[in-house]
């Protein structure tokens, strides 16, 4: 094997798999999906962390496709309805359909006794609405969230009322009994009268189906419910982060649902994005299936996120009202609020108990699907009400719009003590020499193949690819025949199934997976990205004169700061002159079409001819200069610049090829001498008179704001683009942290037609790029900034960001 061996760290951590449930948001039994969802989520691994989303089947909406964006699911599901669910989502439907039944099977001389299985087995069968999630929104989630698939199918798990999660999921009570903690009793949540207080609990403690609560008992777990006279508001309010200043944290909350679904599994942050004592409350307000979906999938993301139901705040509202009235009436014996007029008082007061305990900067951000900012001002002034410090709760909320709530910071989930191991491995042109070490859970006494499965991620150091459908088996070489089934490429590394897809033989150490992995480079990468609208892509001239520059300069920095300097810059502009405009030390030679520095012309730029003569060692170290004479021949009298290389005693001219010895009548402008003269290598100047440097410049900015891995291929050609044949050049081109960024550069003014590539562009089968970036050194007009706005995700740089002047 060839090539030169190097090493890359490599980090591996052991997760369960997240999961995004989609949900009818057109049904009217929405609440019951969504319970029933939580319902199959709570029995499995890490089932506590999974979203819910809410689709017609047809389209996402756009703040729920930025919260899966963020949140990189590795799963898809479907909650399907069931007649089942109408137990609990309308019980009278569900008597009178059952007596129905009922009647009808006696009729037909059936024993009562086989009655209730029967009719619980064709419930539980019965759909009960249409829903599908269409096969070209399949798609554009496969495009846009690269989760493990098959074929064009999205959607891996459906799910129903007595139908979990399956393979390769993990039944947390298969697993409990072979953990070092013991999860103790299992206590079930107690029923609640009212359907959305009991969905609001249940998307803080989760909830059991009875066939759980069997596989429980049989597991040789106690298991009960909360005793009827246990509070559901205490319990909801220290769940959601109520400040105990009174109350003692309730000893039965580590044995719910969801805590047991987080067996050995904690809850981790980066460091670099969370600031704890300036994260924002999120109080979601509002009574539809956006609203609770917005909340319970952000409240998985992040603490601090709470959701009253708007009918719950009026009836509260009123209730207060009409209090206040009999009071002024003299009546002392005043009605009670209802349970859930009490939750909706008390939610406000844990939101603002959030942000009124402690000295840092914390605010309340007030937002609804529903609702406008017009209405969520009224609502926040009768909120203020409730709290009794009505002005420091209205100084401390801001209303605001869905979209300005932030899901840069993100809540990952991790197997304890089990999300930082430590690799260094041996690559040969990106190919790893052996296979990887593949980690497995720490705190499990056993591994119970069948039954235990988890997800590897590596990041590998200075490597980030971006989120493609196709890439995660390109990079991991699990095994012959690997699919999209078993590796995917997430937005916080690249991810893989655990122990094996094929499970044979009891030995975890004979079936654990250990992939080979493969980094392919940019281009390969950019391919990738293309390949589903057969769009391919190569350098263009510019492209290899930018390599070539940088390659010489050291790299993207080296040169990024060398050209954003004006002193330096200044050295560049002078090797672009011509005899007219030629600054003293600058001579321009006009048969060679260049202009050449002496000493006295660097001197000029950078203040002294001290730094001068470093910065030329230095350039001329690199191979950005050439170092030379220049002669004029004594035969056809050309003036021409000749390198050091072509110099003896002698010299030939280039035009004429006399062979002649140098002496004073060859000096140039008649000096007594020679004078170095210096030559700026051919592919600096082509990268600097073709304004590459701008490009460079727009590199170099977004390379400073990557944290983990930035790549780029810049001025390259993309060709069948848009149409066979022709081809389109793309300025920059560069993944930053996994993000996709392209861009366009102009040292002229931006014109309106230089945005129709990207209109064309995201009009095709393919992730918009998470950046549109239009630089320029001009200025801008009202009219290209409103084309350009119309455009998803795109910027703007104009000089002053790019250039130190």
């Amino acid at each position: 094997m060839g090539g030169e061996l190097t090493h890359q760290n490599i980090t591996a951590t052991v997760r369960p798999p997240r999961c995004a449930i989609f949900i009818n948001r057109n049904s009217p039994y929405w609440q019951a999906a969504a319970d029933g969802a939580i319902t199959c989520a709570s029995e499995v691994w890490g089932g506590r962390y999974f979203l819910i989303i809410p689709t017609d089947g047809l389209s996402i909406g756009d703040k729920y496709w930025e919260i899966l964006e963020a949140y990189s699911p590795d799963h898809l599901a479907v909650y399907n309805l069931s007649f089942s669910d109408l137990k609990s989502a309308d019980p009278e439907a569900y008597r009178r359909t059952q007596e129905r039944y009922q009647e009808s099977w006696m009729k037909d001389g059936h024993p009562i006794e086989d009655f209730e299985r029967f009719f619980s087995e064709s419930s539980s069968m019965s759909r009960l609405d249409d829903f599908e999630v269409t096969n070209d929104l399949q798609e554009e989630l496969i495009y846009r969230l690269s989760p493990f698939h098959h074929d064009a199918h999205a959607i891996d798990q459906y799910l129903r009322h007595d139908s979990g999660f399956g393979y390769p999921y993990t039944k947390v009570i298969k697993i409990a009994a072979y953990a070092a903690k013991n999860i103790g009793r299992v206590f079930v949540p107690k029923a609640e009268d009212d359907p959305t207080l009991s969905l609001l609990i249940h998307s803080q403690t989760g909830s059991t189906s009875d066939q759980y609560q069997t596989d429980i008992l049989e597991a040789n777990f106690p298991c009960r419910p909360l005793a009827d006279d246990s509070d559901s508001l205490t319990l909801l309010a220290q769940m959601l982060g109520e400040k105990q200043l009174m109350n003692k944290p309730l000893s039965y909350a580590e044995n719910l649902p969801f805590n047991v679904s987080m067996l050995h599994l904690g809850q981790y942050y980066r460091a670099d994005r969370h600031r704890t004592h300036k994260e924002p409350v999120i109080m979601i307000l509002g009574d539809t299936v956006d609203d609770f979906c917005l909340y319970y999938s952000l409240s998985r993301m992040h603490e601090g996120v709470i959701w009253i139901p708007l009918n719950w705040l009026r009836r509260y509202v009123s209730a207060l009202n009409r209090r206040r009235k009999l009071r002024e009436l003299g009546e002392t014996n005043l009605p009670s609020f209802t349970v859930t007029q009490e939750a909706a008082r008390r939610l406000v007061s844990v939101a603002f108990g959030l942000v009124k305990y402690g000295h840092a900067p914390k605010r309340i951000q007030l937002c609804s699907m529903s609702l406008n900012k017009r209405q969520l001002a009224a609502h926040k002034s009768q909120m203020a009400r409730s709290v009794g410090e009505g002005s420091r709760f209205n100084a401390a909320t801001d209303c605001i719009d869905v979209e300005s709530i932030s899901t840069s910071c993100m809540l990952r989930v991790f197997e304890q003590a089990n999300y930082a191991n430590y690799r260094s491995m041996g690559f040969i042109e990106g190919k790893s020499v052996s296979p990887f070490d593949t980690p497995r859970p720490k705190n499990f006494n056993e591994i119970r193949l069948g039954e235990h499965y988890w997800l590897t991620s590596l990041q590998i150091e200075g490597y980030q690819p971006p989120s493609l459908p196709t890439l995660g088996p390109e990079i991991l070489k699990l095994f012959r025949g690997s699919s999209t089934t078993e590796s995917r490429v997430a937005n916080d590394g690249v991810v893989y199934l655990c122990p094996n897809a094929m499970i044979f033989g009891n030995e975890l150490d004979a079936i654990l997976v250990r992939p080979k992995i493969d980094m392919p480079d940019v281009m390969t990468l950019f391919d990738s990205y293309f390949a589903a609208s057969d769009i391919t892509t190569q350098y263009s001239d510019k492209g290899k004169f930018f390599n070539d520059t940088v390659s010489r300069f050291g790299g993207l920095d080296e040169l990024g700061a060398f050209v954003k300097a004006k002193a330096t810059r200044s050295v560049l502009d002078k090797f672009m002159q011509t005899g007219k405009n030629a600054d003293d030390g600058v001579f321009y030679v006009r048969t060679d079409q260049r202009a050449y520095l002496d000493l006295d012309a660097f001197a000029a730029s950078v203040g002294s001819r001290e730094a001068a003569a470093n910065l030329v060692d230095e350039l001329l170290t690199k191979d950005v200069l050439q170092r030379g004479y220049i002669l004029k021949c004594e035969r056809c009298s050309l003036s021409s610049w000749y390198g050091l290389d072509a110099l003896s005693s002698m010299f030939t001219c280039n035009r004429c090829s006399f062979r002649q010895q140098f002496t004073q009548k060859h000096w140039k402008n008649g000096m007594v001498e020679p004078q170095w003269c210096y030559k700026l290598a051919e592919t600096v100047y082509q990268f600097y008179e073709k304004n590459s440097h701008l490009t460079a410049q727009v590199l170099y900015k977004l390379k400073s704001q990557s944290i983990s891995a930035f790549h780029y291929a810049p001025e390259i050609d993309l060709l069948n683009f848009s149409k066979p044949g022709q081809s389109r050049e793309m300025d920059v081109a560069c993944i930053l942290d996994g993000q996709i960024i392209f861009g366009e550069c102009k040292t002229e003014n931006l014109k309106l037609k230089d945005v129709e590539k990207f209109e064309a562009l995201v009009r095709k089968p393919l992730r918009n790029p998470a950046r549109i970036v239009f630089a320029t050194t001009q200025s801008v007009s009202e009219e290209f900034k409103e084309r350009m706005s119309q455009l998803p995700n795109a910027e703007l740089m104009v000089r002053s960001d790019l250039y130190d002047d």
